[in-house]
């Protein structure tokens, strides 16, 4: 097992090693200057070409690569071990904050409704599709697909708006921002009010999750309890729970596990729709913004992690494989 991990972070490191050269130069080798933001606009030519020059914007491309990745972790470095720290290395073009502890607010703002909405889908999404699997053809099982389909063809971003204008519109109670503007709230009444301005965004985030997650559950329990070895349970005398919940749902869920992969990097863009419709000053409206204004620290920084939270998901879901079925071995 040591092994294994030692080989697989060796190997996650030469990945990552690439995905950096190819997004910098995806972002260096754009049209136009995307660094330019950093000059001063109403400075003569002479000095906009002296602070080119001390700031290295003219460098050739593999001198601005270890500058800014030498930058990236040398900030990084002063977010993970807080220290007194004066002046930061990587610094917005439009917003002139610095790069990587605005990036760790911005996910400490996003987590919560990453969370829920994540905990939401796979709580609601197993035991409903298990029980439509386990009465396919019946009407419950044709009203569950009939809901299913139905959120899955409701547009999520059409929902929230009905959701803001019945609540805030029309009752007056304010769903919009991770809390309510204007006004000053301490104690159990600043808790529930957050609780929920996270709530509401999180509940209608869910709602295609679900139904696109109840298929796919019914779907992979349908194919195992199709399977041989599932049958020859049922003819040996095995009780309906036991071939149903202890055989049949634990090899189904192992596709599953490979979405895990996806649940680290969906900090950056999984909620991004909600974070516009509600306001919401999160990780992916930043990175959004970021990408249409051409803010490169933003977007390269980003990148990176994204990258390294994906490589890191799939470590996980590969050792939670060999957990879940003794038959895989790691190697």
């Amino acid at each position: 097992m040591i092994a294994y991990i030692i080989r697989r972070l060796i190997q996650m490191g030469i990945t990552l090693f690439v995905v950096s050269i190819l997004s910098f130069l995806l972002v260096v080798l754009a049209p136009g200057d995307p660094f330019a933001g950093h000059l001063d606009p109403n400075a003569v030519p002479a000095d906009i070409e002296r602070q080119r020059d001390t700031g290295g914007y003219d460098d050739p491309v593999v001198t601005k690569y270890l500058t800014f990745y030498g930058n990236f972790f040398s900030d990084l470095g002063a977010v993970v071990s807080p220290a007194e720290r004066t002046e930061w290395k990587l610094i917005s073009n439009n917003t002139k904050e610095p790069v990587l502890p605005t990036m760790w607010r911005k996910m400490l703002v996003t987590l919560p409704l990453v969370i829920l909405t994540t905990i939401i889908v796979w709580t609601l999404s197993f035991p409903i599709g298990i029980f439509s699997a386990l009465r396919r053809g019946t009407i419950k099982d044709q009203t569950i697909t009939v809901l299913a389909y139905t959120l899955i063809a409701f547009p999520g971003f059409w929902l929230a708006l009905l959701v803001i204008k019945f609540f805030t519109v029309d009752l007056g109670i304010p769903v919009i921002a991770p809390e309510t503007l204007g006004v000053e709230l301490e104690g159990p009444r600043a808790f529930f009010d957050r609780t929920w301005h996270v709530a509401v965004p999180g509940i209608i985030g869910s709602f295609g999750g679900i139904a696109v997650m109840t298929r796919y559950v019914k779907g992979q329990m349908l194919e195992v309890l199709g399977q041989d070895y599932i049958r020859t349970a049922k003819a040996k005398g095995l009780d309906h729970d036991s071939v149903n919940y202890k055989h049949a749902l634990r090899n189904a869920s192992l596709p599953f596990i490979t979405m895990i992969a996806g649940l680290l990097p969906s900090l950056f863009g999984g909620s991004v729709i909600f974070e516009s419709i509600y306001s919401w000053p999160g990780l992916g409206r930043w990175f959004l913004e970021a990408v249409f204004t051409r803010d490169a620290f933003i977007v390269m920084a980003n990148l990176f992690v994204g990258s390294a939270l994906t490589l890191i998901g799939i470590l996980i879901s590969d050792l939670l494989y060999s957990v879940a079925d003794p038959r895989i071995k790691l190697g």
